[in-house]
């Protein structure tokens, strides 16, 4: 282990650093030197990592994590393990393809350490790119179908319901045969959606449409709520459903917080209003469960939590990456690749 440490240590790489948190706008990319793995961690060679809402977040200083700065972004990536600190996982991973969650500095480096215990091997016959995007989204999507399950919920209402998320939630409750309430804010949201028919959908840049909201959550019966705007909707969502509801808020792409929340709905009607985070959603889940959770995101990336990809770049062009991503994010990931020539 010494001798391959002073290997490491002897080697650079290059990696996005951010020095404020102002969304990136005063990056630069630096050589540094390798990282060296502790005990238990991994060294992986960065093929791809996905540009996620939270990512954005976290470039603005308004994510739940902050780092001292400088710092490297990127909360999941794929790649290969060329390394490892020690210990029984991390041995049997080198030379192994991967998924990986980050924890400390993250993927948008051309190497990362991570916890052995943050990757999830991947099959043969998947590509790095897709792989790179088989755990925030595609985890998040399976914790949801728990707490659907757990709710005994009969449908469901879901915002922001033309990105990647919430088409994953479509196709994950057509295939249960669970009605699905799709909020939009655009018609050619709605044409996408009923594309892939769906029935249910309510575009918030229409006349009635919280009217039209509350019939169709009346009629269904919808008594659980996936919310990622925040802002105003999440209290229009609320007012509009039935008793015994409860609207979970995984986003805040308005960045507002969450408003119109009726006192009386909560107090005489019996609703609530929660959070719901991955990470927090993770921490608490038993190891048997993560087992069959990020197996099951692996296996199912392929199809019904498969990531459209909609750009490539190096890390150079960080900027034109979430200016991409940023201008028509239901179009699909945008993916860092650290091996993209800077032309």
């Amino acid at each position: 282990m010494a001798a391959e440490s002073t290997i490491l240590a002897s080697k650079v790489m290059k990696a996005v650093l951010i020095h404020a948190y102002d969304e990136a706008q005063t990056f630069t990319v630096e050589e540094k030197p390798l990282p060296i793995p502790d005990f238990g961690e991994v060294v992986i060679k960065v093929a791809a990592s996905p540009i996620n809402p939270s990512d954005l977040l976290f470039l603005k200083g308004i994510y739940g994590v902050k780092r001292d700065l400088p710092t490297t972004p990127g909360f999941e990536g794929s790649g290969t393990v060329i390394a490892s600190g020690g210990g029984f996982m991390g041995w049997r991973l080198v030379g192994k393809r991967v998924a990986f969650f980050t924890v400390g500095e993250g993927a948008w480096a051309e190497n990362v350490v991570v916890p052995a215990t943050s990757c999830v091997p991947i099959p043969d016959d998947l590509d790095l790119e897709a792989a790179s995007c088989s755990l925030v989204n595609p985890l998040t999507i399976l914790f949801f179908m728990d707490h659907i399950r757990e709710r005994n919920a009969k449908a469901v209402v879901s915002s922001a319901a033309a990105g990647q998320v919430g088409k994953m939630l479509f196709k994950m409750c057509t295939k249960e045969n669970i009605p699905i309430i799709n909020i939009v804010r655009r018609a050619q949201q709605v044409e996408q959606l009923e594309n892939l028919g769906a029935e249910h959908i309510v575009n918030t840049s229409e006349e009635g449409w919280k009217e039209l909201l509350k019939e169709k959550c009346t009629a269904l019966q919808a008594t659980l709520a996936f919310d990622a705007v925040g802002g105003s909707l999440t209290g229009d969502i609320l007012a509009v459903m039935p008793p015994q509801s409860h609207v979970a808020v995984y986003g805040a792409m308005t960045e507002e917080d969450c408003s119109k929340i009726s006192p009386a709905d909560l107090i005489f009607r019996g609703k609530t209003v929660g959070g719901f985070g991955l990470r927090f959603e993770l921490q608490r889940s038993s190891k048997l469960t993560l087992i069959r959770l990020t197996r099951q995101a692996v296996e199912m990336v392929r199809d019904d939590l498969k990531s459209e990809i909609q750009g490539r770049f190096p890390l150079s062009k960080l900027n034109e990456a979430i200016a991409q991503y940023k201008s028509n994010m239901s179009a699909g990931k945008v993916l860092i690749v650290p091996s993209l020539p800077n032309s």
